[in-house]
């Protein structure tokens, strides 16, 4: 009654789990100006693209995003590589090449999906810088 009066909890007081996981637990909003993650960079840079008027048809691709690249960095480095015409026929056989090591004897019964599949993954796996 008259005793000692226990303070209310502080809501901004971190937890034990806060402590233990860091900014991972902290929601974003909390963070203040935390620098934002490649993932969380990536998706911005799609929002701003999508959300812009989209270039003409008749328009070059690449020299759009030449001009473009120092907003949509890592758009512009995926758009640059994508869009590119080899100038030899290397590419090409290096898929055939790399299909060979796919496809061996113990992997026969590959479905030619499952086949397209593991070429897309093993020459699509890094993204050159």
């Amino acid at each position: 009654r008259g005793g000692k009066k226990t303070p209310a909890p502080n809501p901004k007081q971190s937890s034990a789990l806060e402590s233990l996981l860091g900014e991972a637990y902290i929601p974003r909003e909390e963070r203040g100006h935390a620098k934002k993650t490649l993932a969380e960079v990536a998706e911005d840079e799609i929002k701003r693209y999508r959300a812009r008027r989209p270039a003409g048809l008749q328009d070059n691709p690449l020299v759009w995003w030449r001009e473009n690249e120092k907003e949509y960095p890592l758009l512009a480095r995926m758009a640059k590589r994508y869009l590119c015409v080899p100038e030899t026929s290397v590419a090409s056989e290096r898929v055939f090449s790399t299909a060979g090591d796919i496809i061996t004897a113990k992997r026969s019964c590959l479905t030619p999906g499952h086949v397209n599949q593991l070429l897309f993954l093993q020459k699509n796996l890094t993204i050159p810088k």
